[in-house]
């Protein structure tokens, strides 16, 4: 049944559909007949996340499903090693000015410039956005991260910043398919694909390799810049940056180099951060184009308060975060389709979860030292118990409910210690970038024959068919 689903590109909803048929929590031999626990009991997620947050961990699962591409970096890690990472984070990234969204602007601006001329007789531009704005995340990601941009939008083909976008995609893609083949009960039909089509295999080791050199590249050039200043003495800085201090933009890799001089550290923590700061934003921002295009309604509402609040000008941050229909827009977009729709735990010990036990399930559940505990967030987030019986639909103003409390039965960004370090930097992107194509666009139309949003699950979860759009452009 997984199988087909994974196929027909369903595999979310029979998740859902299993938790709304079986129970909010519930165990299943899985492949390699390991017992596995499945939950969206908001409660449970919180003990495991939080309130006992020492008593699980990611677990060799997780990072045999990461590592590979990402190595081994915070969102790899477990134990000591993710303390050490979280050492080097923490002090680094929390630096980073969310509120200076002058470092957004260029590469919107070269997002607009590869826009396909309008149509002559329509007068629409017929475009498919999701490309686009994963080139936009990335240039704006690699600018903060590393310290130049990537400018992907303006590269050609061939160029490195493509080759390491599309390697780095196609890793994401078939990291999931490629595990789940090489464990288990699956695991000889997993030999025996790598057999008859080695292509597969080998196109995702070469594709993390890939990732994996330009990297090191970068990481080795920025190494012997530093040295290099070092070596030149104290003036030698001030000679090369006459820029002021105050004004030099922040550079997650300088910061990290203060904590660590470790090549592979700065490699792979930098690798961890990028999918945390731009495919997150990319695939919010995609989600919401791709229901603003079948939802004028909504639109149109969220672009008159950019208008009224902006006008033709840049918007900024303050603003631009208290914007209450944009607001409403992100929280149900990423309810209904979060970035991160499936997660896992382990136990490091033999402990419980408060519910899911008993013949009404509000009875604790045991769970032995090794266990692996599913959750469910795409699911979680449609209980109609939290969320209404109308849970299902898209209705961004669900949030105007001050009602609406949902507590842990909302994590997007996952919670806990281990939440998402850069949702701020994702949310205020994707803020910035919306608002700033509604002030260049008066309408959107959806160009695409698929109704509903088709799912594309990776590392980080996209729409599969894109968004294909017809966009009415302002006339200055």
């Amino acid at each position: 049944m997984t199988s087909k689903a994974w196929k027909q590109r369903k595999l979310l909803d029979l998740f859902n559909w299993k938790y709304t048929n079986i129970g909010h929590s519930y165990s299943s031999a899985t492949v390699g007949l390991s017992t596995i626990v499945f939950t969206i009991d908001p409660q449970n997620l919180k003990t495991m996340l939080a309130t006992d947050f020492h008593k699980w961990e990611l677990g060799p699962r997780r990072r045999k499903l990461l590592s590979p591409l990402v190595g081994m970096g915070i969102f790899t890690s477990d134990g000591e090693a993710w303390e050490h990472s979280r050492s080097l984070i923490r002090p680094s990234f929390t630096k980073l000015r969310t509120s200076d969204t002058s470092m957004f602007e260029s590469h919107f601006q070269d997002m607009l410039s590869v826009l396909p001329p309008a149509n002559p007789v329509s007068g629409l531009v017929d475009v498919d956005l999701q490309p686009l704005i994963f080139r936009l995340t990335l240039d704006s990601a690699t600018e903060v991260l590393l310290g130049h941009s990537f400018r992907s939008l303006l590269e050609p083909s061939g160029s490195r910043s493509l080759r390491f976008m599309e390697a780095f995609d196609y890793a994401q893609l078939k990291s999931h398919s490629r595990y789940l083949m090489d464990r288990g009960l699956m695991r000889p039909l997993g030999l025996l694909l790598r057999f008859l089509k080695p292509n597969v295999w080998n196109q995702f080791d070469s594709s993390c390799a890939t990732v994996h050199r330009i990297v090191d590249e970068i990481v080795a050039d920025f190494l012997v810049s530093q040295d290099r200043k070092v070596f030149q003495g104290p003036g030698a800085e001030l000679d090369e940056d006459p820029e002021p201090k105050s004004s030099k933009k922040y550079v997650f890799l300088e910061e990290l180099a203060k904590e660590t001089r470790n090549p592979i550290e700065l490699r792979d923590e930098t690798l961890n951060m990028l999918v945390a700061g731009r495919d997150t934003t990319a695939s919010l921002l995609s989600t919401s184009l791709f229901i603003l295009a079948r939802r004028p309604d909504v639109w149109a509402r969220v672009r008159a308060e950019v208008i009224d609040a902006f006008g033709d000008d840049l918007p900024e941050y303050e603003t631009l975060r208290n914007l209450r229909q944009m607001r409403n827009l992100f929280n149900e977009c990423l309810r209904l389709w979060p970035p991160v729709p499936l997660n896992s735990r382990q136990a490091k010990t033999n402990t419980t979860l408060p519910r899911g036990g008993g013949p009404d399930g509000q009875s604790p559940v045991f769970i032995r030292a090794g266990q692996s505990v599913n959750y469910h967030v795409y699911a979680m987030h449609r209980l109609p118990s939290i969320y209404g019986e109308d849970a299902h639909i898209f209705r961004p103003d669900r949030w105007d409910d001050p009602k609406l409390r949902p507590g842990w039965g909302y994590i997007p960004f996952n919670g806990g210690p281990r939440i998402c370090p850069g949702q701020h930097f994702a949310l205020t992107e994707a803020s910035y970038v919306l608002a700033r194509l509604m002030q260049h666009v008066e309408t959107i139309e959806r160009r695409d024959v698929e109704d509903e949003w088709v799912e594309r699950v990776a590392l980080v979860t996209k729409g599969r068919n894109g968004v294909k759009v017809a966009l009415k452009m302002t006339k200055s």
